[in-house]
């Protein structure tokens, strides 16, 4: 049985590459005061050394980077058996303005910089699933029509 290596890993280039050309993607979380949120407008930067598995990249805040946590690493999925993979964001999270910014992110925040990391890292696993499931109707509808 081959890996589900050869349908994942070209939809993480697909889907990361997408998120990179657009100039209006954004991180939302819920900052834990008030059950109040907080969106910021996002860049990714995809980073050299890629493969079909590991994606270099970093995030970080269009605008008042000194304000908003910035991330540098790399996207990656490992097989977890015949018929399953594994994403993984695999990297640093800096929190801004040192200490006083991981009191404020830890007490105030509820660690909300943690938080939208887990969220991003969800919202790519759920966009990679849709890019998948896209594929496949594409070949199956092509296939009917041949």
């Amino acid at each position: 049985m081959s890996s589900p290596q050869g349908v994942v890993a070209p939809r993480l280039l697909t889907v990361l590459s997408g998120y990179a050309q657009r100039d209006d993607f954004t991180l939302t979380v819920d900052v834990g005061l008030a059950h109040a949120a907080m969106s910021a407008p996002v860049r990714i930067q995809l980073g050299d050394g890629r493969s079909a598995t590991a994606i270099p990249f970093t995030l970080g805040a269009r605008e008042h980077t000194d304000w908003f946590p910035a991330f540098r690493g790399e996207l990656r999925s490992d097989d977890e058996g015949p018929l399953s993979s594994r994403l993984l964001l695999i990297g640093d999270y800096e929190i801004p303005l040192g200490t006083i910014g991981t009191i404020v992110n830890r007490s105030l925040l509820g660690n909300a910089a943690e938080r939208s990391l887990r969220a991003f890292g969800e919202r790519f696993r759920a966009d990679v699933l849709d890019e998948i499931r896209r594929s496949e109707l594409d070949i199956r509808r092509h296939e009917q029509h041949t």
